[in-house]
């Protein structure tokens, strides 16, 4: 009975704890990623901004002297690829490629647009040039 107790005051507790961290969650509603271009035909992205394409594409790594990080994600999330990218330096990519990292999902799903992000922790900005 004591056990049953304490296990109730525990659940008790931690509702109220979860209630309270919700509502301030509530009020610091912030977009994880802000996306800067929806099938423009260029865009440039900052280090943490997103953009969408529904064409094959480029990206340039626009810094002089430092490597860059992008994450390119296909259709649902299953087809991605991460890839470093040198200073100035390009990589093209096909809208309805198969990343190595797919599952079967991903390799026969359709493909209707393509989701780019700047994931670089510096500040090396990348130019996504829809073709």
């Amino acid at each position: 009975m004591r056990n049953m107790k304490a296990v109730l005051a525990f659940a008790l507790i931690g509702s109220m704890a979860l209630g309270a961290n919700s509502a301030v969650a509530e009020e610091m509603t912030v977009e994880p990623w802000f996306v800067e271009g929806y099938n423009k035909a260029e865009m440039v992205l900052e280090p943490g901004t997103t953009g969408y394409c529904n064409k094959d594409f480029t990206v340039h790594n626009m810094s002089p002297s430092e490597e860059a990080t992008v994450e390119i994600i296909r259709g649902n999330g299953d087809n991605y690829d991460w890839d470093q990218i040198q200073p100035n330096q390009s990589l093209g990519y096909k809208k309805d490629a198969t990343s190595v990292f797919s599952g079967d999902a991903g390799a026969r799903q359709h493909i209707d647009e393509t989701r780019i992000v700047n994931g670089t922790m510096g500040g090396a900005n990348l130019k996504v040039l829809c073709k």
